[in-house]
């Protein structure tokens, strides 16, 4: 912006000037207030004292249209009442001498006494922004040339000197009791905005909640937390220890619980987020319950089956477990995870479990003293032995603290079809009992997954019994007893060679080979010590086989088959001995017939 150009008021910036709440920003108006048709940029720009706010502020004047530059002398129109004239001057707050004093514009005509010594005398504070004088005015002993010449002259008009002194009296009475500007003034003093003094505030509220919540006594609650768990669970609970911590939020931990006299139910700790505001009342509400390292014995299943978790003084909306075991006579169930569901009251709904690969789920929902359960797997591994593996598996029955009763089996294995039920006691001692149904199944891979020598290829349909009886479950394995028809379709039995061992001649032993067939058909016997095939029935066409096959726990092979070849011409019968190992069987023929 040129330093040289001059401006005058527009009517609109003449009206800004007499309606006080036009210009809101106190800058804009001061500026406006001093533009008189005389006064260059520069001279406005040193009398406002900040060179790059002055053409700021004038620039935005002459955008609204308040202002424009001036190239004649310019005609004010209406001018401003003497009352307006007054109000307008009540508003600045400080004058400098320089304007206090200046001449009058009807000095020409009459001389005016000179100024009090008061007005010299007054030394005034530097403020950051002031308002210049009003606009020249008509007074009533004024005549029309001279407003023409003050208009030119640019000086103030008869009688300024009297307003000057009242208004600076006026200032100087009231100054304790009016605020001139809502903004400090002072010499290198500054205030907070209000925004961050009220972020302060939260802080320090913040801040001062953290402090309590650590540092309140939550000890004294312990024995308390101590009898509403035991009502619970109607066995006594005792807690190792407790404090208070704020990451991953705000909760209680409890460490080192034990349930029972015999401690069939511990925890490692339990994260406990509480409605703090509950903590004050009678009724203790906790959102969530985390139960870390969790191992549950057998026998307390059903103890835990009848707590109530809704009892009047507690209420758990929410239990999460993780790493959970269970033990059940000697057998460790570990690597589980999982919630509780709580009803609307804070009573057990349900529990929902699942081993560490997601591969097995069990649910189990508490009816009385036993669980209703419904187990369902997916490429799971049993871990009972021997470890069978399951393409899928849904089972549903009940838990008791001594007995698991499964109604109902259904499962997809080594390509065919389980179907069957069991139950598992293990109360003085252990006991198995169950009835299984297997469909097409792949008979190569059943026995590897038995981990036996025998091997046979073949699509197996079977009926299964098994049962056993040991001092507890983990000697149940040694102590299974199973029972089996079964039947064998296309497929082949490794290791023999029933047709090229009745063909040869003299007493040589066979080894290796296999013998193909149509159909096989037996029953099977197994106990701890010794597995036994009877009634065995093979046929492939003309060739025909029937026979006994026992195999001792050392893998020692022994029994007898009957081989039968038809032809056109004659039927020809040879007996064999069976003998060797799983591994390397030998056929050694008899005298045939």
């Amino acid at each position: 912006m040129d330093k040289s150009t001059i401006f005058v008021k527009t009517k609109e910036g003449e009206e800004a000037v007499r309606q006080r709440t036009r210009l809101v920003q106190r800058n804009l108006r001061n500026i406006l207030i001093m533009v008189d048709g005389h006064a260059s940029v520069a001279d406005l720009a040193k009398r406002f004292g900040d060179e790059r706010a002055a053409q700021a502020a004038l620039a935005e004047l002459q955008a609204s249209s308040l202002i424009v530059e001036s190239s004649a002398p310019l005609d004010f129109g209406d001018t401003l009442p003497p009352e307006d004239l007054e109000e307008t001057v009540e508003d600045l707050p400080v004058l400098t001498k320089e304007v206090a004093s200046s001449p009058s514009a009807d000095a020409v005509a009459e001389p005016q006494p000179a100024p009090p010594p008061l007005i010299e005398e007054i030394d005034l504070p530097a403020v950051p922004e002031y308002e210049s004088l009003p606009p020249h005015q008509t007074l009533p002993h004024q005549t029309a040339g001279a407003v023409e010449h003050e208009t030119h002259a640019a000086a103030p008009v008869p009688g300024w000197r009297e307003r000057i002194e009242t208004l600076l009296a006026r200032k100087e009475k009231g100054a304790k009791k009016e605020a001139v500007d809502l903004e400090p003034i002072g010499r290198g003093t500054a205030s907070l905005p209000w925004p961050f003094l009220i972020l302060l505030a939260a802080v320090g509220i913040a801040v001062l909640l953290g402090l309590t919540l650590v540092l309140y006594p939550y000890s004294r609650h312990l024995p308390a937390i101590e009898q509403n768990a035991s009502a619970m669970l109607h066995d006594p609970v005792k807690v190792g220890s407790i404090r208070f911590s704020l990451l991953p939020r705000p909760h209680i931990v409890l460490r080192n619980i034990t349930v029972g006299k015999d401690a069939y139910l511990t925890v490692a700790s339990a994260r406990a987020m509480p409605d703090f505001l509950s903590l004050l009342g009678e009724k203790k509400i906790f959102h969530e319950l985390a139960l870390d390292r969790v191992s549950v014995k057998g026998a307390g299943l059903g103890r835990l089956a009848q707590a109530d978790a809704g009892v009047s003084t507690v209420e758990i909306r929410h239990i999460t477990l993780s790493y959970l075991s269970i033990t059940v006579g000697n057998v460790l169930l570990s690597g589980y995870s999982g919630e509780a569901v709580m009803s609307g009251k804070g009573a057990l709904e349900q529990i929902l479990l699942r081993n560490a690969d997601s591969t097995f789920k069990l649910e189990m929902q508490p009816v009385g003293a036993t669980y209703r359960i419904a187990a369902s797997g997916s490429n799971w591994k049993s871990p009972f032995k021997p470890s069978l593996a399951f393409q899928s598996i849904d089972a549903k029955g009940e838990l008791r603290d001594t007995r698991l009763e499964l109604s109902r089996i259904e499962g997809r294995a080594y390509e065919g079809l389980v179907e069957g039920k069991a139950s598992l006691e293990w109360s003085g001692g252990a006991t198995l009992a169950g009835n299984l149904e297997l469909k097409h199944m792949n008979v190569t891979k059943l026995l590897a997954g038995l981990g036996t020598d025998l091997s046979a290829e073949g699509e197996l349909t079977a009926r299964l019994r098994l049962d056993a009886k040991a001092d507890n479950l983990g000697k149940l394995a040694d102590a299974l007893r199973s029972e089996a028809t079964f039947e064998m379709k296309r497929g082949a039995v490794k290791g023999f060679d029933l047709g090229e061992a009745a063909r040869r001649t003299g007493n040589a032993p066979t080894r290796g080979g296999e013998t193909k067939f149509e159909q096989l058909t037996g029953s099977l016997q197994c106990d701890p010590q010794n597995c036994r095939l009877s009634g065995v029935q093979l046929s492939s066409g003309l060739f025909k086989a029937s026979g006994n096959l026992g195999i001792a726990g050392n893998a020692k092979v022994s029994g007898s088959v009957d081989v039968e070849l038809k032809s056109s011409a004659a039927t020809f019968r040879m007996p064999l001995a069976i003998s060797g190992t799983t591994k390397d069987p030998l056929l050694t023929p008899g005298r045939g017939k």
